[in-house]
């Protein structure tokens, strides 16, 4: 208990028993468009940090999928049912890991704010398993991303641009120029968005129905960039020419290109390159590809519209290059957010 903790302390000295209370062990939940995702670890309060994570994983729950196939603006009660259980595994992990109630945080994002029943899945989440979530903007989206591209860089810099992009939305933030004020380029795309509008407007087929999008035509990839180009809003001057730092888990776009191209780091031209290494192909034809391997992995259908969407947003803001950072979603920058970890009234 608390007293007992105290006592053992007592032979430190005294600062340093001031310090050893400031590491605290928390659990951030990041509850996305695409997959809900946990990370574990022991932070330090004082000085920002995230000790080593003892757990961080993503699990992909297609609530944006989902709720673009449905055409009544609501998610299924199968993908809340398989949302439910993934939190329920979670929680029970964080019990076994010690992580007190109060020092669990959970944020819900885009899908969250546009499904009609969005909000009340997460009554669900309150009421059976007992943990509230916050749906937040997508402007304290894009702050927890650019906090968590700060949290995962070794030699972080006042000119870190970060991009995240997510199930139905993105972010790309950066501070202003000698000032603490985030400046924002945001759009309402992503995966099931873009992958929707493959579908019902380049192939002219019926996404409800259909069950991928593969195989995609070269031509209908190019269409598909240059029809996102047209609907993404005008980009800010400072992304001319600049370098961004990208975040994601497997499934992001990001890695998607990386694996494709066998490199963290790439242009416009390069993911090109890579998108003509999958386009053509069926489901089964990109299955045994890098970028559909391994555990916990969005299906093929969805690799193209990924890369479209990547081309387009470097294309049209004219960014040099991209790095991708691999990263839990926005957990990361959660964990060492202290106002969404204050005690709800």
């Amino acid at each position: 208990g608390g007293k007992g903790f105290l006592l053992r302390q007592s032979t430190l000295p005294f600062t340093r028993r001031l310090h050893a209370m400031t590491k605290v062990r928390r659990a951030a939940f990041d509850i996305g468009s695409g997959a809900t995702k946990i990370v574990i670890a022991d932070v330090d309060l004082g000085k920002k940090q995230v000790h080593e994570a003892l757990l961080q994983t993503e699990v992909p729950v297609p609530f944006a999928l989902d709720w673009k196939k449905n055409g009544d603006n609501c998610l299924s009660e199968d993908v809340q049912a398989l949302g439910l259980k993934v939190l329920k595994q979670f929680l029970e992990t964080c019990d076994e890991l010690g992580v007190a109630s109060d020092a669990r945080c959970a944020v819900a994002t885009e899908v969250f704010r546009k499904a009609e029943n969005g909000k009340d899945y997460l009554t669900k989440v309150q009421e059976q398993l007992g943990l509230s979530v916050e749906v937040v903007s997508q402007t304290i989206e894009a702050e927890l991303g650019y906090l968590t591209a700060v949290a995962l860089q070794d030699n972080c810099c006042a000119e870190t641009i970060c991009w995240d992009s997510g199930g139905a939305s993105f972010q790309i933030t950066r501070k202003a120029p000698g000032s603490d004020t985030l400046e924002q380029y945001v759009g309402a795309f992503g995966t099931g968005v873009v992958t929707e509008m493959l579908v019902n407007q380049v192939q002219r087929r019926d996404f409800s129905s259909v069950p991928t999008a593969n195989p995609v035509e070269a031509s209908q990839a190019k269409d598909l960039v240059k029809l996102l180009k047209q609907e993404l809003p005008s980009p800010p001057s400072w992304l001319r020419d600049a370098s961004v730092t990208a975040i994601g888990g497997p499934n992001a776009m990001f890695c998607v290109a990386s694996e494709v191209l066998q490199s963290n780091t790439y242009d416009a031209a390069a993911v090109w390159r890579g998108m003509d290494t999958v386009t053509g192909l069926s489901d089964l034809e990109m299955s045994t590809m890098s970028c559909c391997s391994g555990a916990l992995r969005e299906p093929p259908g969805l690799i193209v519209s990924k890369l479209c969407l990547l081309a387009a947003v470097i294309e049209h803001c004219n960014i040099r290059q991209v790095h991708f950072v691999p990263a839990t979603g926005s957990c990361q920058g959660l964990l060492i957010s202290e106002e969404h970890f204050r005690p709800r009234a």
